[in-house]
C-alpha cells in the first residue's frame, strides 16, 4: 500500500516537473516567435510600437530605445545598443542573473519565491532604472 503511494507521488512530481518544463518552454517559445516576428516587421516595413508613455507626456520611460537597443544586438553592435538605452544595456545581464535561478528553482519545486539575494538585486535593478528615466528626461540624454 505504501509503496504504491510512493510510486504515485513519484509519478505526480515527475508530472508536475515535466508539466513547469512545458509551460517554460512553451511560453519562451510564443515570445521568441513574437519578437522575431516583430523584429521581421519592424525592419521590412519600418514600423514599430510607440511608447505609450512618450506618445501620451513627451517623455521618455526607462524603457524608450528598448527595440533599438535589441535590433542593434541582433546585429551584435554593442556600441549602438549600448546607446540606445544604456541603463537597460547594463542591467540586463544582472537581470538574467536573477531570472535563471528562478525559472530553475520554479521548474524544480513549483514555487515562485524568490530568494532574498534575488529580491534585493530586482529592487536595486528597478530603482537604477527609475533613476535613468528620471535622469534622461532631465539632462536630455539618449
Amino acid at each position: 500500500m505504501i509503496r504504491k503511494w510512493l510510486f504515485r507521488s513519484q509519478l505526480s512530481r515527475k508530472r508536475m516537473f515535466q508539466k513547469r518544463w512545458f509551460l517554460i518552454l512553451r511560453t519562451a517559445a510564443i515570445l521568441l516567435i513574437a519578437g522575431c516576428t516583430y523584429g521581421i516587421l519592424l525592419h521590412y516595413t519600418g514600423i514599430g510600437l510607440v511608447c505609450p508613455v512618450r506618445f501620451v507626456t513627451g517623455l521618455k520611460c526607462p524603457g524608450c530605445g528598448v527595440t533599438h537597443m535589441c535590433l542593434a544586438l541582433m546585429r551584435l553592435d554593442f556600441a549602438t545598443a549600448f546607446m540606445a538605452n544604456p541603463a537597460l544595456f547594463l542591467s540586463a545581464p544582472l537581470l538574467m542573473i536573477i531570472f535563471i535561478p528562478y525559472l530553475a528553482g520554479y521548474i524544480r519545486t513549483g514555487s515562485r519565491q524568490m530568494s532574498s539575494w534575488q529580491n534585493t538585486v530586482l529592487w536595486i535593478c528597478i530603482t537604477f532604472l527609475v533613476l535613468y528615466g528620471i535622469v534622461r528626461n532631465v539632462f536630455s540624454l539618449p
